[in-house]
């Protein structure tokens, strides 16, 4: 074979890397995007079942709709984990095949355009799918702090995405399943607790009369602190 051939077979090979490079680079790119629009669009189809009270219990699939970052979030609530190696993975594959997802009723952040589904579980599967009540703490309207847990998402204006942008004063409105609507109005934030001391707020005792708290991860995309925004019944 001449040189000009082994060349020409070079230049090839490096195109054909190059292009396949390429091709695997927007298929990584579209990954999440298109797993987002998947989320939503499950999560859009509840919202409206929720808001119509057609009904409150739903059926999904464990290992779907997975949430960039929910491996250094809570587990199962307050169980923090303090590494994404086999302790998530192993916690994920113990999952039954479905879960059973069972709706509060929805919670709405006007200030912030928040309103999604408000679960009566914080899990790491009901929290793709909105926010969740941790476990043991108050229900909504009642006596007690009701702690509220959901993601920082870094896609704009998903789940907990603006959090950070509610001001004091703003309101957070409860509406149960039931129809029956809480106003809570935020008279404190916290702008960065550290994982280790959420102990002292995520307790039904943890706070005075009737209070919501809500949590998530901050900063955005770094989640080494949690912001909690607290508010009470008006």
């Amino acid at each position: 074979m001449s040189r000009r051939g082994r060349i020409n077979i070079r230049n090839l090979i490096l195109i054909i890397i190059a292009v396949v490079c390429l091709i695997v680079g927007v298929i990584l790119l579209l990954i999440d995007p298109i797993r987002n629009m998947k989320r939503q669009a499950v999560t859009d189809d509840m919202m409206e079942s929720i808001v119509e009270g057609s009904q409150a219990v739903f059926v999904v699939k464990s290992d779907e709709n997975a949430v960039n970052g929910e491996e250094y979030e809570y587990d199962f609530g307050v169980e923090e984990l303090n590494n994404a190696g086999g302790q998530y993975q192993e916690i994920i594959e113990e999952l039954p095949d479905e879960t059973v997802l069972t709706a509060l009723g929805r919670i709405n952040i006007p200030s912030v355009d928040i309103n999604i589904p408000l679960w009566n579980e914080a899990t790491k599967v009901s929290l793709r799918y909105g926010a969740g009540r941790l476990e043991n703490t108050a229900d909504p309207g009642d006596e007690g702090n009701m702690v509220i847990l959901g993601h920082r998402m870094r896609a704009e204006g998903k789940l907990f995405n603006r959090l950070g942008d509610v001001k004091m004063g703003d309101d957070i409105i409860i509406t149960t399943i039931d129809g029956s609507v809480y106003t809570y109005r935020v008279d404190k934030i916290l702008e960065a607790v550290k994982p280790e001391d959420l102990d002292d707020y995520v307790d039904i005792d943890d706070g005075e009369g009737t209070q919501v708290t809500l949590v998530t991860c901050t900063p955005l995309g770094v989640a080494t602190h949690r912001l909690l925004i607290i508010g009470h019944l008006i």
